[in-house]
């Protein structure tokens, strides 16, 4: 509250942190605006877009000078005939003349017309762009196609026009040509020449224009098909880091005592799968005054004046991030930075308010959308394992990401580069078969040829051309994924991840065994594949039998001791809320056919986490069958290996007794049993079956017995703890694996040798989350 009573923020010591961003107040009003681009001035933009335009007019204007200077100085001079020629060396000049001026001329207009057609190829897009802009704002995003195809319509129309300008310039002046060559007309061999290789060649431009509109549907087609959530939210998760990471080296820069060892395996990241530990060379090299990153830095401020863009600036915060997160064990360090710089003393869960606090009330937005994009599970929180789960699993997704796309490219170009093979080939067996007259007569033999390899080789061709169908087109995974894959022989899928794909196979890993598994393309595509990553957030089917006379009342409780079990707060970080308990069948009138759905908050793609949280459910699933208790189907039948029977010789009190005795420890068994009022939870016993030989008293039987009581409930109350404890164990989730310094504590007392901070405990005792103090404001 100010002065007058009207609410306002109250701001802490610290400035606020990149005052550019959302806060339109910090700038002055008699300031001019700065246009920018995405990496630099509008001053510079303009410079660069005039540069290219004189690039273009020396290149294509040196070379027409130099295709117009024999057609300027020859001149389309009168042919004389050789009959009227002075002598033979004159009439011989002016056919060397006239053969120069025709063909420079040919060239000349073929230059100008491939500089108009690059104009306009390299135009085209952005005036469609413009154009949609008022027809249809919808199809605005297509001149990126437009300018993808902008080689292939400069190549076709300069051959097209190549060919239009040698029909004008040299062939329909073929008569003139006779002249000067002393031939009858239509008899000057290279013109005729020049001409079938250009109608050849105009041909097989626009077949190679038309292959090219082609394969990029097919390329179009191949992405549409992939995860572009995934690709969006490994964008906006690396947008996140690169924000989240700046403010945690503008509370504590790099070098400070806190997190001397997360800064270096930053420092030391590589991109690589190991090598986080050791000391790079650049770091001895900057000891002796090499900096290398700052020389690459002094030609990346040519290329932008801006100090956010991240070219040639590999000490950039984006490329930090981009190098850290493709290896696990520096992405947990990276993590561990953010978290406990962002969380404050006191405090063990990362929450939006948090990232509120440090980046400043006006980027509350900014920051609520980055938690958002951190915050896959939508709890609300991140404690810090969670936090290194989320940039471990971003970082390995980006990386598949980097592996699908050079795959993909990998087979898009084999398969181009395979068809434009053979529509040369096809091309150039029509001209041969035109310009050889001894390919004539062989030709039918060629034919037959032709077909006896079309079938020796049609095996291939078809595994050829299913795999190109399969992954270009079908399109079932991408690199990273994990799939079931069900074929037609197995009744049982087998879980595998996706390593490498082609044009002929694909290689896998298995998930039990994790060995290697490589399998054609054409049996692929007959068996079916489902896509767990693609998914999202997978469920859990568990089907059971149970007894046909368990009660209703047992069914609410077990389901609602399952649905407590999702919603209790240890377990919300893995489970959903959503239960679902049905009976599915009856069987033959003997058995309930049980059937419970859970669903997992992450996907399965990570099998250790999967298997954990399996685990955790089902142990939890088997504790509350145990608690009810629920029967197997049929368990009264008499002579069955889980119900023998056997015969003993009693009196019938005793034989009373012990039916007694199995119905109370049935019903103490149960869940709803409900013991003596008085017992306050002392043992009980009893005298009946108690043997009094031996001359002992009634204290003593009544002593000995309540020892026996004691001791079982004893052993009773251990084996539940042994249970429970193993229970937790088996349910407990995978550490991110580590490297360099020990895991932080969270309790006791803080290791000796160390500073005023140590992990989640300062010196002096309390355990406490994070290490911020003072948060940037107070609302």
């Amino acid at each position: 509250m100010d002065p007058m009573g009207n609410s306002s923020e109250v701001f802490g010591s610290a400035l606020l942190l990149d005052d550019s961003k959302g806060n339109n107040m910090s700038q002055p009003q008699d300031t001019k605006p700065s246009y920018t681009t995405a990496t630099t001035t509008y001053r510079s933009h303009i410079w660069k877009n005039a540069y290219k335009f004189l690039h273009f007019l020396i290149i294509f204007g040196f070379i027409g000078i130099i295709l117009a200077i024999p057609v300027i100085v020859i001149g389309n001079k009168d042919i004389v005939k050789k009959e009227d020629a002075l002598d033979d060396d004159q009439f011989f000049a002016q056919r060397s003349e006239k053969t120069v001026y025709y063909i420079f001329m040919w060239l000349l207009v073929t230059w100008i017309c491939f500089a108009v057609a690059y104009v306009f190829a390299s135009a085209l897009p952005y005036i469609f762009r413009l154009v949609a802009r008022y027809v249809n704002p919808a199809h605005m995003r297509y001149w990126r196609i437009v300018r993808t195809l902008r080689h292939p319509i400069c190549i076709f129309v300069t051959i097209c026009c190549s060919y239009i300008a040698y029909i004008i310039t040299v062939w329909m002046d073929r008569l003139e040509l006779a002249i000067i060559y002393d031939l009858p007309e239509g008899e000057v061999g290279w013109v005729d020449l020049i001409d079938d290789f250009l109608e050849q060649g105009t041909l097989w431009a626009g077949f190679y224009f038309v292959w090219k509109i082609v394969m990029l549907y097919i390329t179009i087609h191949f992405h549409s098909r992939s995860d572009h959530n995934k690709v969006a939210h490994s964008k906006d998760m690396h947008n996140a880091l690169t924000a989240l990471y700046e403010a945690s080296i503008y509370l504590y820069p790099v070098g400070t005592p806190e997190f001397t060892e997360e800064d270096m395996m930053i420092s030391n990241a590589t991109m690589a799968g190991h090598g986080e530990h050791r000391i790079r060379a650049t770091r001895y090299l900057a000891r002796l005054g090499v900096d290398l990153y700052g020389i690459t830095s002094f030609f990346g401020n040519f290329l932008s004046s801006d100090p956010k863009s991240h070219w040639l600036r590999p000490s950039s915060n984006y490329a930090t991030v981009e190098r850290t997160i493709a290896n696990p064990k520096s992405a947990a360090a990276l993590a561990r930075r953010i978290w406990m710089s962002m969380v404050s003393v006191g405090k063990t869960t990362l929450t939006a308010q948090d990232i509120a606090e440090v980046l400043g009330p006006f980027r509350k937005e900014e920051a609520e959308g980055y938690f958002k994009v951190l915050d896959e599970a939508e709890i609300g929180d991140l404690k810090l394992e969670e936090m290194e789960w989320t940039v471990a699993e971003a970082g390995r997704i980006r990386q598949n990401i980097y592996k699908s796309m050079h795959n993909a490219d990998h087979c898009i170009n084999t398969f181009d580069w395979v068809m434009l093979a053979a529509l040369a080939a096809i091309m150039v067996y029509f001209i041969l078969i035109f310009w050889v007259p001894s390919l004539k007569s062989i030709q039918e033999t060629v034919k037959f040829l032709g077909f006896g390899l079309t079938f020796a080789v049609g095996r291939t061709i078809h595994h050829f051309l299913a795999g190109c169908i399969f992954i270009l087109f079908d399109h079932p995974y991408d690199i990273g994924d994990r799939v079931e894959l069900w074929s037609g022989q197995q009744k049982q899928s087998v879980s595998l991840v996706v390593v490498r794909t082609s044009l002929l196979y694909t290689v896998f890993k298995r998930v039990d065994n994790w060995m290697e598994l490589q399998a054609g393309n054409e049996w692929l595509q007959q068996c079916r594949i489902e896509n767990v990553t693609r998914s999202g957030s997978n469920r859990q089917a568990v089907s059971f039998n149970i007894d046909v006379k368990t009660s209703f009342k047992d069914l609410q409780f077990l389901k609602s001791e399952l649905e407590a079990f999702l919603k209790h707060p240890d377990n919300k970080r893995d489970y959903l809320p959503n239960l679902a308990l049905a009976i599915v069948g009856l069987g033959e009138m003997n058995m309930l056919e049980m059937r419970c759905i859970v669903a997992h908050r992450s996907n399965w793609s990570n099998e250790p986490l999967r298997a954990a949280r399996s685990m955790k459910f089902m142990c939890a699933l088997v504790a509350i069958t145990r608690q009810i208790p629920l029967n197997r189907p049929d368990p009264g039948t008499i002579g069955r290996d889980f119900n023998p029977a056997h015969y003993v010789m009693m009196t019938p009190d005793e034989a009373k007794r012990n039916v007694e005795d199995v119905k109370q420890r049935a019903a103490a068994d149960r869940w709803d049993f409900q013991g003596s009022s008085n017992s306050n939870d002392e043992p009980a016993i009893d005298l009946r079956g108690v043997s009094r030989d031996g001359g002992l008293s009634d204290d003593e039987i009544i002593r000995r017995v309540m020892q026996e009581a004691e001791r079982k409930k004893a052993e009773t109350g251990k084996k539940k703890a042994e249970e429970l404890a193993a229970r937790q164990a088996l349910g407990k989730l995978p550490p991110v694996p580590r490297i360099g310094p020990p895991p932080r504590v969270t309790g006791g007392s803080p290791p000796p040798n160390v500073g005023s901070t140590s992990g989640f405990n300062q010196a002096g005792g309390q355990a406490s989350g994070g290490l911020r103090n003072v948060p940037h404001y107070r609302g």
